[in-house]
Order: structure tokens, then sequence, then C-alpha cells
């Protein structure tokens, strides 16, 4: 087979043109990087949350970090089913510059070096994160705010769940802190908690709403103030128009009154 020297000369056209996109693929890249950049401005709620210092992955006791999918999860599948003790999980409620303003950094170094030292003791608790900057619906479903330490005893189901709520103060946390705690039990000495957002026994999880009510808490917090304004002028405007009266018929607006009179009233001295 002979090729002329306008066919090899066009080779390299026919390779660039081969290689270019169809105006179909074009308009699919080009849509998928407006949605990318339209999604990128939307909050997730849903976002999981890594911890700050490095102690918790350096050879220390594992800590989960717990999110909206499977935080119920990972804290049940602890508990074997001939277990007759029940297995306790501290919870750390932490959160960053929206949730917690930037006061938590203390309190998570703190925790991290204690799950380090509680490398090899089989008495340390499971330890469990929760990032309220990065789960907020989870956090608005159990009512929790950090900083503080959420203390959970489970048994085998169907046995109830037994949480103590600790608050912890964003400047004193030290290791010692929770060290101390541990040695004491003094969580014990207080009243379990027994509230409407209990995880696992309140109301609100067992009617299965407390977290579409975790994600209406979300939306009020995450729209802003300026939106809800004018979405209450609009609303206030529908219904003061509804209550405005019906206008009059408009034949009975366009009819004729009495016809005017014509000339001056008789008896007036002036012939017509």
């Amino acid at each position: 087979m002979r090729f002329s020297t306008t066919s090899l000369l066009a080779l390299p056209l026919l390779a660039a043109a081969a290689q270019q996109e169809t105006p179909l693929e074009q308009a699919k890249a080009q849509a998928q990087f407006w949605f990318d950049k339209i999604s990128s401005y939307i909050p997730n709620p849903n976002r999981p949350h890594t911890p700050h210092a490095a102690a918790a992955k350096a050879g220390g006791k594992a800590v989960h970090v717990l999110t909206l999918n499977d935080w119920e999860h990972s804290i049940r599948s602890s508990v074997k089913p001939a277990s007759t003790t029940p297995e306790t999980w501290w919870v750390l409620v932490t959160g960053g510059n929206k949730t917690c303003f930037g006061h938590c950094n203390q309190v998570e170094t703190a925790f991290n070096e204690t799950a380090l030292l509680w490398a090899a003791n089989p008495a340390a608790p499971n330890l469990g994160y929760l990032d309220c900057d990065n789960q907020p619906v989870l956090c608005n479903s159990w009512g929790a705010g950090p900083p503080s330490l959420w203390i959970m005893e489970l048994s085998t189901p169907p046995a109830p769940v037994d949480v103590w709520v600790k608050a912890l103060n964003a400047t004193d946390t030290t290791v010692k802190s929770f060290t101390d705690l541990l040695a004491s039990k003094n969580w014990k000495t207080k009243p379990v908690y027994e509230g409407y957002f209990h995880p696992f026994d309140g109301p609100l999880a067992q009617y299965g709403v407390a977290v579409p009510l975790g994600y209406v808490f979300w939306v009020f917090a995450t729209i802003p103030s300026w939106m809800f304004m004018i979405g209450i002028s609009f609303l206030s405007r529908t219904m003061m128009s509804g209550r405005r009266p019906a206008a009059p018929n408009a034949a009975a607006a366009a009819a004729p009154g009495p016809r005017a009179r014509v000339g001056a009233p008789p008896g007036d001295g002036i012939r017509y």
C-alpha cells in the first residue's frame, strides 16, 4: 500500500481530532464543574472528625470517631452477647470555632494523651469522639454541647443504657482529670440522665424523631437571620392581602346615577 505525501501530513491532524472531546462530553464536564462548585457552598452536617492530636494514633487506646451514620453501631458492637458486665464508653463531645469557639483544644489534647496512657489498661473504658462542628445533627439529636463527657454503660439489649453527662472545664481539664475520674468512678454517685434527648432510651429516640429534630435545629442555625425576616415579610403580606374586603361589583360601580335636572325649578320668575 502506498501513501501519498498529503495523507502522511494529515495523520497528525486526524490524531488530534480523535483526541478532542465531543460537544456532549464538554457539556458534561462543564456541568460537573458547576455542580461541584455549588456543592462546596452547601454545608455538610455529616462530616467525620479527625482528632487534632496524634497521641490517640501512636499506639494508644483506639478512639472511635462517631458520625451520624454509624455512631450507634460503633457503640453497641462493643457489647458481646455473652457479656455479663456492662461495657463503659467515654464520649468526648468537642467542637471547633463554631460550637466551642476555639476553646476545646486543651480538652482534646488531654483526652488524646489519656488514650495513649491507657493503651495497656484493660480497665479503661472505650473512647469516642463527637465533634459538633462536623456532626451538628448528631449533637442536636443528643442535646449535647461541647466540651462535655458522656459516660455510657451498655449491657446486652434490651437492657436500658445508663448515661451520665459531665461538663468539662475548657481551661482546667488535664490528663489527671480523666485518670482521677476513672479511679474514683464518682460519676456513679450522680443521677443518670433520663431526659427527652437520651440517645438510646429517650422518648425522641424511641419514636424516631431525634434525628429529624436535629436536622430542624441545624437548619435554623444555618440559615441566616435575614432570610427568616424576608420569609416572615412575605408571609405577613400574604395574610394581610387575604383579609382585605372584597372589591365592589364592577357592574354596580359602572351603573349611572340619577339624571341631573335641566333648567331652573318652576316659580323662579323666568320664562323658558
